[in-house]
């Protein structure tokens, strides 16, 4: 009856699309930056996302027509990948499964169809490799699930002899590697995806497999690959970011439990830009911090907000316990907004964006979220070099 009663109403707008259609000027579309003008932005708001509704053009008659419908979308998002051609890929682990949102078509899909229902159990990190490989983890299965850029199914990496669960994967695309934290077993291992075997642990050893940089992780979460092939590491309990080379030697590490400008309460997550900064998430605190790779603090952003339904107003750096997140090769910074059941899209505004997106007279005033935190005075922003502005 609500399929036919839609039916109904849609064909009686259809018939008045044609006379509004290119008569309303576009609205210019207002902007979010951190830290705010006059200040050189280093990062911008883009948009937030939690249904399809979200993907539709606003204020048009088709949100008049399906407004007021159930839209398919985000339940209980945890970890984040993106392909950077306009597929984003979340983890939710309420649905049993990834939710692909594509914001070129504007349409959102569980991964795989109907052909992935009963494939996973409790998804968690997903990585994506250079011919489009995508990499789908289950923490409770402890596999990892290989589909093609076409997200049909191909094999699956069974790790469960070694591993008691798997958090937010990263993946090193030169040497064909895969980063797999064990929060559970206190360890990572580092999985060579020819050979499809582990060829390094650290943390907690694992029978038979070299370990030659023994760690004390307490509840690793989180991977990120740099282009290099270093990676960086979440300890989450211990409130620091640890980075190995690509084979996995110790390289440095910094952090400390406060709630200073820098310091940590609970690490989530951790992603790396192109230019080196390193973006770690702090649920507990709702917000973002960016560091360069000596552990010194560039920029901070975000701070709590909770929605009050679907709906409701979006609050552009608002979070409610931040999670996931991924920074493709665009710079485009992907952020899991878990506790609000959405994600949120961010951009690090390097010079050519800046120039492709100029911050013009016509546009509304640029400016930084009430609802967020921005950095500070006594905190340098970011410059190109990726070392502390003076």
């Amino acid at each position: 009856m609500l399929l036919a009663r839609v039916i109904t109403r849609f064909a009686g707008i259809m018939a008045m699309v044609g006379l509004f259609t290119g008569c309303a000027a576009q609205q210019v579309r207002e902007r979010y930056f951190w830290p705010p003008p006059p200040d050189t932005p280093r990062v911008e708001w883009l948009g937030a996302y939690q249904n399809e509704q979200d993907l539709k053009p606003k204020g048009g008659l088709l949100e008049l027509v399906v407004g007021d419908m159930e839209q398919f979308g985000l339940e209980r998002p945890t970890y984040i990948s993106a392909d950077g051609k306009g597929k984003v890929f979340v983890s939710d682990y309420k649905l049993q499964g990834f939710v692909v949102f594509d914001l070129n078509a504007r349409t959102v899909h569980m991964l795989g169809g109907q052909k992935s229902i009963g494939l996973f159990d409790f998804p968690s990190g997903l990585a994506i490799d250079n011919d489009g490989s995508i990499y789908a983890a289950d923490s409770n299965k402890r596999k990892i699930f290989v589909l093609d850029r076409n997200e049909n199914y191909t094999a699956s990496l069974d790790l469960s002899k070694e591993l008691t669960s798997i958090a937010s994967i990263a993946i090193d695309k030169q040497r064909k590697h895969l980063i797999v934290p064990d929060v559970k077993g206190q360890k990572v291992v580092i999985y060579d995806i020819a050979t499809r075997s582990i060829i390094k642990t650290l943390g907690r050893e694992v029978k038979d497999i070299p370990n030659s940089e023994p760690i004390n992780f307490n509840y690793p979460t989180s991977a990120a690959v740099d282009a290099k092939g270093n990676f960086w590491i979440c300890d989450s309990m211990n409130a620091r970011v640890i980075q190995f080379s690509p084979e996995g030697k110790h390289i440095s590490e910094f952090g400390q439990r406060g709630d200073a400008l820098g310091d940590f309460a609970i690490i989530k997550a951790a992603a790396i830009d192109s230019e080196g900064h390193l973006y770690v998430t702090d649920g507990k605190a709702h917000r973002i911090s960016i560091f360069n790779d000596k552990g010194e603090v560039l920029l901070v952003f975000g701070g709590p907000y909770a929605l009050k339904g679907v709906g409701s107003e979006v609050r552009p750096g608002g979070f409610l316990l931040p999670n996931g997140i991924y920074i493709d090769q665009n710079d485009t910074i992907y952020i899991v907004d878990q506790m609000n059941g959405r994600f949120q899209v961010y951009q690090y505004v390097t010079e050519r964006y800046l120039k492709e997106h100029p911050i013009t007279d016509q546009a509304p005033a640029a400016k930084a979220s009430t609802r967020a935190v921005p950095i500070s005075a006594p905190v340098p922003s970011i410059d190109s070099s990726g070392a502390k502005a003076k």
